[in-house]
């Protein structure tokens, strides 16, 4: 099954990995989820799920990376305003 993985499974693989590095950097207070940098995060690999979910579409998976990159761009938008 390792084998069998397209370089697009590889880029959703390591998407998830950033993300839950992201979740893991905030949880460790390494990064300030007040900050951009945890949300640029986010939004990275977020899209990375999402260009692999192009090519082997599951629904459910979709929509939960869509309300993922919304809520890092909403994250970001009130960030710039506050600046």
């Amino acid at each position: 099954m390792l084998f069998e993985l397209t370089f697009i499974d590889w880029v959703g693989i390591v998407g998830s990995f950033v993300i839950a590095g992201a979740y893991l950097a905030v949880s460790r207070v390494w990064v300030s989820a007040e900050r951009p940098a945890f949300h640029l995060i986010n939004l990275g690999g977020a899209l990375m799920i999402l260009v692999s979910l192009w090519y082997r579409p599951n629904a459910g998976a979709i929509l939960i990376e869509l309300l993922w990159i919304g809520i890092a761009l909403l994250s970001l938008l009130r960030w710039a305003r506050r600046r």
